[in-house]
């Protein structure tokens, strides 16, 4: 038995409820919230939890102080901390003394209550008061014009001859006389990019210089760059550079001003064969940019004309990596979120591009310090700022979990394709190649009996039709995979004209499974086809595609009006969601 299923059993009624109500009280309950919250199958896109094991956005001490409420002191000085931040937001932007003083005693009182019962994360009191603070200010972007500021000066620093003499400066270039041009081309590639970390980590005091000389430059510049972060990017930059293929980083939550500085690495991480992905904040969240700041900023605006701005929050699997296949090599998105790190609450689009990362880079101290202090491990190799260093830049690795796997397109796509040439092999015999749609997982509980009347039916087929090769889809599914990886592999192979009749599991299939079985039909079973599965929904519109190109293709099974009652597939998903709204 799992450990955490074992700590699950052992916990008393008492600290079970104390658990659920933590997660209701957060807003962070799937079951309660779910067109809010992520979906257990979306979370484990971005974190690697075993069987029964709860995720919480937090470090580990806040956690533990909220449920076994112990450590109280050390919460409430984190709910302060919170205090601290949100009451000079509102001195400082709004002007009007009657609307200030209003807008004070207003956060206060709700801060007072969210904090009485101590079960409130301090990252959720954060996000509700700043969202309160905009409704009633009616300011979408608080900070814009000292953001736009930092983001003006920045500009102006990356324009000037200092800044130009000082990143190409010879000093500190280590090389042999035997080194070849490509390891020179390297050596200068890392001392840029150790260069401009460094002048990001010194920008508060670079902003704080009068009269910017290449000479502060380089002394700025020369901030020791270490940390176990730093030699796996290195080492990982070096391995892309030499396989010729395009790799993807997350670039997660840059701040104002940094931002510039954090695009010039990138130009430099693309040399190496890099596509990166920058994430934002979905709304205003201090000195985070945010998706309207990339758009309404003149200074970013400007500089992002290279990138592709991806405003979709529920992006498909096929459409993302459609256009990280295209000509741009830098792309933007936001997380969805107006808060620290919380895989919890991240828009589709995020967790998507997470599952597709290579690496994960966090440039935000706030969600560092989420990432660093939890005992969680991720699905994704991730580099984070060490917050407990001052005086140098010591970039921490927290790698992925060693039992997370990751299918690339590449290898989808070469498992689909190994797949065609079979089928193709096996069309020259003469063969007629059927391809079965059924219900693998669309009802919760059921996943091993859909599996086995698959199998079952199936298998009645083959011994029924001579010459007939039936795929079904669930002998060819491997460890690891999920639902968009079965999906993108299959759309390949059903897109490749082969398929001669596609066949989608009517209830006649499922009884006559059953019958094979020597069993009666449960109720949960009853009435079921493939028009109960969203994914053999969106497999059926694929048939209809198919079948505009290949018109000889036959499809058999439920009439297409029926299908109507599901118009997506759920997010990494082997059962289905009840979906409303349909349009």
């Amino acid at each position: 038995m799992d450990q955490f299923a074992k700590e699950k059993r052992e916990r008393s009624p008492e600290k079970e409820a104390w658990i659920a109500n933590f997660y209701t009280e957060n807003h962070l309950a799937y079951e309660a919230f779910p067109r809010e919250v992520a979906s257990p199958e979306q979370l484990r896109f971005m974190v690697y939890t075993e069987p029964e094991q709860l995720y919480y956005p937090c470090s580990d001490r806040t956690f533990n102080a909220i449920i076994n409420k112990t450590d109280t002191d050390w919460l409430i000085m984190s709910y302060m901390k919170v205090w601290e931040k949100i009451k000079p937001l509102i001195t400082s932007v709004i002007e009007d003394e009657y609307k200030k003083e209003f807008l004070l005693n207003l956060l206060h009182i709700k801060f007072r209550h969210d904090t009485a019962s101590l079960v409130m994360l301090p990252s959720r009191i954060e996000k509700r008061l700043v969202h309160i603070f905009i409704r009633v200010s009616e300011i979408d972007r608080p900070l814009a014009r000292r953001k736009e500021e930092m983001n003006r000066r920045v500009s102006a620093l990356l324009n000037s001859r200092a800044y130009e003499e000082a990143i190409n400066d010879r000093a500190g270039l280590s090389l042999e006389s035997d080194s070849p041009l490509d390891e020179i081309g390297l050596r200068i590639s890392f001392l840029k990019l150790k260069r401009l970390f460094s002048l990001a980590f010194n920008l508060e005091k670079v902003m704080a210089t009068s009269d910017l000389t290449k000479e502060k430059l380089m002394d700025y510049m020369s901030t020791e760059v270490s940390g176990s972060g730093w030699d796996h990017l290195e080492e990982t930059l070096r391995a892309w550079h030499r396989d010729q293929q395009w790799h993807y980083i997350l670039w997660k939550s840059p701040l104002a001003g940094s931002i510039l500085l954090d695009l010039e690495i990138i130009k430099l991480l693309v040399r190496f064969g890099v596509k990166v992905i920058i994430s934002v904040k979905h709304a205003f969240y201090f000195d985070e940019i945010t998706m309207a700041d990339i758009m309404e900023d003149p200074f970013l605006a400007d500089r992002f004309k290279i990138a592709e701005i991806i405003t979709e929050r529920n992006i498909s699997k096929n459409d993302l990596l459609d256009k990280l296949k295209s000509d741009k090599t830098i792309f933007v998105i936001d997380d969805g979120t107006q808060e620290r790190f919380n895989p919890l609450l991240t828009s589709v689009t995020f967790a998507r591009a997470f599952k597709e990362a290579d690496e994960v880079i966090i440039r935000s101290p706030n969600d560092a310090w989420c990432i660093e202090r939890s005992s969680f491990s991720y699905t994704r190799n991730m580099m984070l700022r060490n917050l407990d260093v001052t005086d140098h830049l010591v970039i921490n690795f927290k790698p992925k979990h060693p039992k997370a796997i990751r299918f690339s397109e590449a290898d989808l796509r070469a498992k689909a394709e190994a797949l065609i040439y079979h089928l193709k092999m096996e069309k020259r015999k003469g063969k007629t190649i059927m391809f079965y749609s059924a219900i693998v997982g669309s009802i919760p509980g059921q996943l091993e009996m859909a599996k086995k009347i698959l199998k079952v039916f199936v298998n009645h087929l083959r011994q029924k039709h001579k010459d007939v090769v039936i795929i079904n889809p669930a002998e060819h599914f491997e460890p690891g995979m999920d639902a968009d990886d079965l999906m993108y592999m299959w759309e390949i192979v059903q897109r490749s004209g082969l398929i001669d009749i596609w066949r989608f599991q009517t209830y006649e299939d499922i009884e006559k499974a059953f019958e094979l079985m020597g069993e009666k039909v449960p109720p949960e079973w009853v009435g079921k086809d493939a028009t109960y599965s969203t994914g053999c929904t969106k497999e059926m519109q694929i048939a209809r595609e198919v079948q505009k190109e290949h018109p000889e293709m036959q499809i058999i099974g439920p009439p297409w009006e029926k299908f109507l009652r599901r118009k997506e597939y759920g997010v990494g998903k082997l059962y289905d969601r009840t979906l409303g709204d349909i349009s």
